[in-house]
């Protein structure tokens, strides 16, 4: 940190000389831009015989003033800022503000805390005085005016980028600018698919990338991140409309705001990983109100196995007192107040998942998984017919909408059907899709399976078979209470 003693007639004030750089987008991820600002905004540094400290550069970049995002080195340095006499150094004025809120911001800032810009681009002028602070108040109104239509312009270009299914924005995990395809990073995020489409949870997978795969997370080279995955990054890689070559345009939403992918617009130009259908059937997988998720994940049995009394699901718990971890496990009917019929049922976890197991294990030896059938071919391909038939008919609706065709309570009745539509064929995708757990297995083989079941299979593949297998688990009350458990007290059921 550098402070530069200025004299004026009537005392030595002390400044502090800051420099700040930004650049709206970045394609490249190179920080090309911001770095020939550097060059110039040190430049002009050195004309004017000020001083710059290493830490005094902040820089924010790919990241744009007009569409509010987050500037966090701005706002670092408007912390520095309040510390003394500041000169500012940037490329232009529009680099530090774009807006007038975020000049006003400044100019509040000056009462205690004198300021000067000096700019690379339209020379230099005073927060201090009335003319500089004109000034300023005039070219931010040009600059939040030509923001506006500038915005208009790349929203109006981006939409047919969109429609011609042209790539947008930089390099993603897959895929390096421009869409060419990285074949190393490509067979990553097709074992990702299919692990997820057999049935595995999207923690088991993010486990499988850290410990076994020996591939980084994306951004790990450029210091941005530790190079560790998480179930955030696997699902947003997943739900990506990009990896089976299709084109996501949806400007009115922001970041996080949808979670199981962006709406589809159409084909992309760039190769694909996985094929649309797989895609489609992700996204259904992943809003299924069906899916096991939370302590599920970790206990065999819970959700799956149910109450013989009132037919809810049992939970898994630990008993304290007891010789063993095994004999203390158990599942059972949670009480919930108001309502008699639930609770009371406990059975020990240890018998229960061994007899599942005796029972799955048994099912898969002395069978043979049919094959592929036109019905279930006919069903995926009848599903995803009907989402895209209800997609085109809310586009038709929007149209005659804005065109003045349909009334308001018209178009909202539309959307809805259309939206329920949707949903109930992802939910029939999401009940195809439970087959692929079976995918792979060693079906007839009993020994591979108990290998299989005892050494290789996680908690979360065993849930997916169980699921694709078990039509019914129903645990009934032991008749002297308590969770002892006996054979007989279970029933299982097998799907056909």
């Amino acid at each position: 940190m550098l402070f530069r003693a200025t004299t004026t007639s009537s005392s030595t004030i002390t400044e502090q000389v800051l420099v700040y750089l930004r650049i709206s987008e970045d394609r490249t991820g190179e920080e090309a831009g911001v770095e020939r600002q550097r060059d110039d905004c040190l430049a002009l540094c050195a004309r004017l015989g000020l001083d710059v400290a290493e830490g005094d550069v902040f820089m924010d970049n790919d990241t744009s003033a007009y569409l509010d995002k987050k500037r966090p080195d701005f706002a670092r340095m408007l912390a520095r800022i309040k510390l003394g006499p500041s000169r500012v150094v940037v490329w232009h004025v529009d680099r530090l503000y774009r807006r007038p809120r975020e000049l006003e911001d400044l100019i509040d800032l000056v009462e205690t805390h004198p300021i000067r810009i000096e700019a690379v681009m339209g020379g230099a002028f005073d927060l201090n005085t009335h003319e500089g602070r004109l000034m300023a108040r005039q070219l931010v109104a040009m600059a939040a005016y030509e923001s506006g239509h500038k915005a208009d312009r790349i929203r109006r270009a981006n939409r047919q980028k969109a429609e011609r299914g042209d790539w947008h924005g930089a390099a993603k995990f897959g895929y390096g600018t421009g869409g060419v395809l990285i074949p190393e990073q490509a067979a990553v995020i097709r074992e990702m698919a299919d692990r997820f489409l057999a049935g595995q949870s999207l923690r088991s997978i993010t486990a499988w990338l850290n410990e076994e795969s020996g591939f980084p997370a994306p951004q790990a080279n450029t210091g941005k991140t530790l190079g560790v995955w998480h179930a955030t990054t696997v699902k947003s890689i997943l739900v990506s409309a990009r990896i089976s070559g299709q084109r996501a345009y949806e400007p009115g939403r922001r970041h996080g705001d949808a979670p199981n992918g962006r709406e589809i617009l159409g084909p992309g130009n760039w190769p694909a990983i996985i094929t649309p259908e797989e895609t489609t059937r992700i996204r259904a997988m992943l809003s299924n109100p069906d899916r096991r998720v939370g302590a599920s994940s970790i206990n065999l049995l819970s959700a799956i196995a149910t109450c013989g009394k009132c037919g809810s699901g049992l939970v898994s718990g630990k008993n304290t007192h007891g010789p063993s971890d095994a004999k203390r496990r158990y599942y059972r009917c949670m009480p919930v107040p108001g309502h008699p019929e639930r609770g009371g049922l406990s059975v020990s976890a240890s018998g229960l998942e061994a007899v599942v197991k005796e029972a799955v294990i048994a099912r898969l030896a002395a069978t043979t998984l049919p094959a592929d059938t036109p019905e279930t071919g006919g069903a995926v391909a009848a599903a995803m017919g009907r989402i895209l038939a209800a997609r085109e008919r809310m586009e038709d609706l929007a149209r005659d909408y804005g065109a003045g065709m349909l009334s308001r309570s018209e178009y909202h009745a539309g959307r809805v059907a259309a939206q329920s539509a949707v949903h109930d064929a992802e939910l029939a995708l999401g009940r195809v899709n439970r087959g692929s757990a079976l995918k792979g297995l060693p079906i007839g083989d009993e020994a591979a399976l108990r290998h299989a079941w005892d050494h290789e299979w996680t908690v979360p593949q065993k849930r997916a078979i169980l699921t694709a297998l078990v039509d019914s688990l129903v645990v009934q009350p032991y008749a002297n209470g308590g969770s002892r458990f006996r054979p007989e007290r279970v029933e299982l059921t097998f799907k056909a």
